[in-house]
């Protein structure tokens, strides 16, 4: 099987809204929710926005986009994930985990001490995935709707303010 693991360019902008739709309108259906998931009001604009000021990897299969991740430097330490989703139809393939593996390096590569990201703590199959990745859920609230987890994965044993993810 060919597969590629890139950051995005603005051509990419599209697939990348698209596994974004796909994914969430997943998320969203598998929980049952009631409220605002913000990932499903993404825009051609904010995606493209992202491609250009943050880290936006796609995972491609015989070159169509079937996964895409964004990561974001939040303090010289702490960098943040956020919009991380794979297609319905490559769920427990390890793309997902590739692209996963490849915003932590890169993060690594750019000086982390930590990486954070939210994700609704009644989300068992993210949570037990986030888990078998060596995040911890650091801290819920409730200022969303729903309870909602700060997962943290550390990369060294020095401490890391947190608090810029207590923000997103």
């Amino acid at each position: 099987m060919y597969l590629a693991i890139r950051r995005a360019i603005d051509d990419d902008v599209n697939e990348v809204l698209a596994v974004t739709m796909d994914s969430f309108s997943l998320y969203q259906d598998e929980l049952h929710v009631n409220y605002e998931v913000k990932a499903l009001k993404e825009t051609i604009e904010t995606t493209l926005k992202d491609i250009r000021e943050n880290a936006v990897f796609i995972v491609e299969r015989f070159g169509e986009v079937c996964g895409a991740i964004r990561i974001k430097k939040l303090s010289d330490e702490l960098w943040y994930i956020y919009r991380f989703g794979v297609s319905p139809s490559s769920n427990n393939t390890g793309f997902g985990s590739a692209l996963l593996d490849a915003a932590i390096h890169y993060a690594q590569e750019n000086g982390a001490k930590a990486i954070a990201l939210h994700t609704n703590s009644k989300y068992y199959r993210l949570a037990r995935y986030y888990y078998g990745k060596q995040f911890y859920v650091h801290s819920t609230s409730f200022d969303r709707g729903y309870v909602r987890a700060l997962f943290v994965l550390e990369l060294t044993k020095d401490g890391v303010d947190l608090s810029p993810a207590f923000l997103q």
